[in-house]
């Protein structure tokens, strides 16, 4: 028996039918895994916050109205999360900031921890796509983000041009220090005024 003759028809036909296979298979492999990864990601996430302020037990993520309002104080360097953090008694601890500042390859996705004076207590930066061998070294070498630890509000003018840079990727360390320095401003604008109301939920 010899093979149907191909016709326009029959191509698109044929087309069709693996288009919406592929696109099942494709969904059900989203469903299956949809929920693993979001755990994968809560996980990362809370290693994450606990890697910069390492006195936070409990990390509670503020209302979206405070990211609006943090938006007056972080200028071009968007703020995605903010976080109030509890220790062990249940005090407040702290907060963390996710901020986005621009590097040379693209926003540097990273978390700041700040005690609660506003002093940096730790920086885990957690995405970026700097350069390899030169804007990675904002990750490898550990000198780099160690330095702004102990920053606060008060000195806040004098760190702008005061720290050590990584030669050859001056735009990648520039935004890491942005980075922070937004999550300062940010603290002094707006999360001051939430460190003494008690430390139950917004």
């Amino acid at each position: 028996m010899g093979r149907a003759p191909s016709t326009p028809l029959r191509m698109v036909g044929t087309v069709f039918v693996t288009c919406v296979l592929s696109a099942t298979a494709l969904a059900f492999t989203y469903e299956a895994t949809r929920e693993r990864i979001a755990a994968q990601e809560r996980i990362a996430e809370q290693q994450a916050l606990s890697a910069v302020l390492a006195t936070g037990e409990r990390f509670e993520r503020l209302e979206d109205e405070i990211l609006v309002s943090a938006e007056d104080y972080a200028g071009k360097t968007p703020i995605t999360g903010i976080w109030r953090a509890y220790d062990a008694r249940g005090d407040l601890s702290g907060f963390a900031l996710r901020t986005s500042p621009r590097g040379y390859g693209g926003p540097v996705h990273m978390i700041i921890g700040l005690d609660r004076d506003g002093k940096v207590a730790g920086v885990n930066i957690v995405q970026h796509r700097e350069t390899p061998g030169l804007g990675t070294k904002i990750i490898t070498e550990q000198w780099f983000a160690e330095q702004f630890v102990g920053w606060n509000p008060a000195d806040l003018s004098t760190y702008l041009d005061d720290y050590d840079t990584i030669t050859g990727a001056t735009k990648s360390a520039d935004a890491v220090r942005d980075g922070i320095v937004t999550a300062i401003q940010v603290y002094d604008g707006v999360l001051r005024g939430l460190r003494d109301d008690g430390g139950g939920d917004l």
